[in-house]
């Protein structure tokens, strides 16, 4: 996988200037209070917060459910209004616009921290006409709720943050016994725990990790399975329980070795090549375990084979990049809700 960081988000740090205008111009004569208070719609099931940035030039507004499942993405949608008489540019994308998670055993989540060291293409500023709105959905729709509510979640427009946002947890309780949620954790690892099963919780065992069947890209071919250590860890979280999983190889690779940053779910370790390294964390209910976070270390020893990667899901398989990489280097991927796995098993022990 080389050395570059994939990072599943599709926001990064920028800023809109801290509230001073982007281009000159005057007001129009509507909606230029600045009231900042949030608004509850109980018809829509939904409450906003709004605030002018931009020297006033422009009105920012957040709107989000009043609460989400358990496991589901938070989901904002930003609305930008240009409430003056000329054009604006605002930094719509790569951080322009941001939220902060703040639980209720005090945990936070900043959007902007996972995407600081992010390499990928600079985007240019939107053009919002007079008098128009431009939407974006979705923004944060990659972090999953896995901590129980009340959530605190402030929405920013650049440098300008928005009044506080109060979203509940839903969840259908009560949550399963240890054996139907390590069951869960299993099924919805999309068999790559079907050779390396956890039968007790915090309890590692040791299997095997299988490379995908069926038509997948790359072909699985002749790669041979990887010998591994496996672990699922639960903690509870009321209503529901949030499974961490761990997977290691080579065996020698010990668990207690691999860090796991939250509540970012970044992967650190400490280990000579050649390793793989995976941690995927699910949420667990009554009714299965949702997959909302995971990532991957490895380093592999130079020789002239090709490794190849897949990305897991809950529902199988998929294609990542250009399917594979040349023994030698090392690399990782983290923020996404299924891990990328390297089967370093083809390359020098």
């Amino acid at each position: 996988m080389g050395a570059a960081v994939l990072v599943a988000m599709t926001l990064a740090a920028s800023a809109c200037g801290g509230g001073q205008p982007v281009m000159s111009g005057t007001l129009s004569t509507a909606d230029v209070n600045d009231t900042a208070v949030p608004q509850d719609s109980v018809a829509s099931g939904t409450v906003s917060s709004s605030r002018l940035i931009l020297g006033g030039r422009v009105r920012c507004t957040a709107t989000v459910s009043r609460s989400v499942q358990a496991g589901d993405p938070v989901g904002l949608t930003f609305s930008l209004r240009n409430v003056s008489n000329d054009r604006v540019k605002v930094p719509l994308y790569r951080g322009g616009l941001w939220l902060v998670v703040r639980a209720a055993d005090g945990t936070t989540y900043d959007t902007r921290v996972p995407l600081r060291d992010e390499i990928g293409p600079m985007t240019l500023p939107t053009t919002i006409l007079p008098g128009t709105t431009k939407t974006v959905p979705e923004v944060g729709k990659y972090l999953r709720v896995r901590w129980r509510g009340p959530l605190q979640v402030t929405p920013g427009c650049g440098q300008t943050a928005l009044p506080v946002l109060s979203v509940g947890v839903n969840v259908a309780g009560p949550p399963p016994d240890e054996p139907s949620a390590l069951a869960a954790v299993v099924t919805a690892s999309g068999h790559l725990l079907d050779h390396c099963r956890p039968e007790r919780a915090g309890v590692a065992v040791e299997g095997q990790i299988f490379p995908p069947s069926g038509g997948t890209f790359p072909p699985s071919g002749d790669t041979p399975p990887m010998s591994a250590t496996c672990s699922v860890s639960i903690q509870n979280e009321g209503q529901f329980l949030v499974a961490q999983t761990l997977i290691a190889s080579p065996p020698d690779l010990a668990l207690g070795d691999l860090h796991v940053n939250q509540p970012y779910e970044q992967l650190s370790l400490r280990h000579p090549s050649p390793y793989e390294a995976v941690a995927w964390e699910f949420v667990v209910t009554k009714d299965g375990a949702t997959p909302v976070a995971a990532a991957e270390a490895d380093a592999t020893k130079p020789a002239d084979h090709m490794a190849p990667d897949w990305t897991w899901t809950s529902s199988g398989v998929q294609r990542l990049g250009s399917g594979s990489s040349r023994c030698g280097g090392s690399g990782g991927s983290w923020g996404g809700t299924g891990p990328t796995v390297e089967f370093i098993s083809v390359c020098p022990a």
